[in-house]
């Protein structure tokens, strides 16, 4: 689920949206920390697990501070993890998914942003790295161990931000190399690719509506789906309308769009191009998703109401959670992991499966769940 902290450079006017905004901030974020750091990122530095005993039959990673999403970089054991600021600067994260440790990937301390370059997609330059803050991803599989990472940022400005990935080496290394800058009224929860260089975003509400909040505790539709063509640039997606757009994903071809329909607790399944579209209810509150290799969609989400997450202020918000398999073709919900929330898991937000292994990101501690499960289970 989409997080940001939001803030004006000029004057002291906080808009009448700004309460809630920050609120959710907290949705699938971590502990809101201390003011944020004056200091330069650190370097990538290995996460230490003494604090992190497995409880509850759940395993943990540490390291990772408000990770909402993870992507697995093609053909190996590393996973991408997303960081949003919740009053520190934001990081995306590498998990050693056979190790189970977590490391910055970037920004670090080597890390070297260009001053001047061409953007083919009119960025006007690198985003603010003290107040960035990074949700959904998405990776695009390139040649010869050279990919692209895609990342929701609704921190210092609404965007898409694009990373080169390079895993020809011992680790992964992500360097910054573009953005899409989104239109107004647009708040980027997830991402997802399709077949030439085309992508998709999922917004939540529009920020400016003070009364996003309500409408979605009344399911009514705040969200849409925007297209990036190349050439183009955004163009909205016909009846892509959501209550609450959260997750997004795609078919493998790229036919059909899986989107999370929050608020109203529906899944929605739409034909690209536009053609048809229905709906898949759910008896949780869909967050994330992502397609394992049969097809079959991994949906994170909350057991619980939209005024009991825009009541999230501080930095504890136990919820019940589920990471549940769902068939798209029949409507068929697995539960693979649940939870009531507790001070270590308020709740999940998503997961993606490595080989035998699930792995979750939550809102609560500084960790990422892990638990093994039978390789069936996952459409292996």
């Amino acid at each position: 689920m989409a997080a940001a902290t939001a803030s004006q450079d000029e004057g002291s006017h906080v808009p009448a949206w700004h309460s809630s905004f920050y609120r959710f901030a907290l949705i699938c974020a971590l502990p809101v920390l201390a003011a944020a750091a004056q200091e330069a990122p650190s370097a990538p530095q290995a996460a230490t697990t003494d604090h992190c005993a497995a409880s509850d039959g759940l395993s943990f990673i540490c390291g990772v501070t408000a990770s909402e999403d993870l992507v697995r970089v093609p053909g190996s054991r590393w996973l991408v993890a997303s960081g949003m600021n919740v009053g520190a600067p934001a990081h995306l994260y590498l998990i050693d998914s056979q190790r189970k440790r977590a490391s910055v990937a970037f920004p670090t301390a080597s890390t070297d942003l260009p001053q001047q370059f061409h953007s083919g997609m009119g960025c006007s330059g690198p985003p603010d790295l003290q107040r960035m803050s990074l949700d959904g991803l998405a990776l695009r599989p390139g040649a010869k161990g050279r990919h692209t990472l895609y990342a929701a940022n609704h921190g210092d400005r609404m965007a898409i931000e694009l990373f080169a990935v390079d895993a020809r080496g011992a680790q992964p290394r992500l360097r910054w190399i573009d953005c899409a800058m989104l239109p107004e009224k647009t708040l980027p929860n997830a991402v997802t690719t399709l077949p030439g260089d085309r992508f998709l975003v999922i917004s939540f509400y529009d920020p400016t509506d003070p009364e996003a909040w309500s409408r979605m505790a009344r399911g009514q539709m705040t969200g849409r789906i925007l297209q990036w063509l190349p050439g183009k640039g955004f163009t909205p997606v016909p009846d892509s309308a959501t209550s609450g757009g959260n997750g997004l994903e795609t078919s493998a071809d790229g036919r059909v769009v899986y989107a999370s329909s929050w608020s109203a607790r529906k899944l929605v399944v739409l034909s690209l191009p536009p053609g048809s579209r229905r709906e898949i209810p759910l008896d949780f509150m869909p967050d994330n998703i992502h397609r394992l290799p049969d097809g079959s969609l991994l949906v994170g989400g909350q057991r619980t109401t939209v005024d009991a997450i825009h009541a999230c202020n501080g930095p504890q918000c136990p919820q019940p959670w589920v990471i549940a398999r769902v068939d798209p073709g029949n409507g068929a919900v697995t539960v693979m992991l649940e939870g009531r929330g507790n001070a270590a898991v308020n709740y999940a937000c998503g997961a993606v499966a490595v080989a035998d292994t699930l792995f979750v990101t939550v809102r609560g501690a500084q960790r990422i769940i892990y638990r093994s499960f039978p390789a069936a289970a996952f459409g292996n």
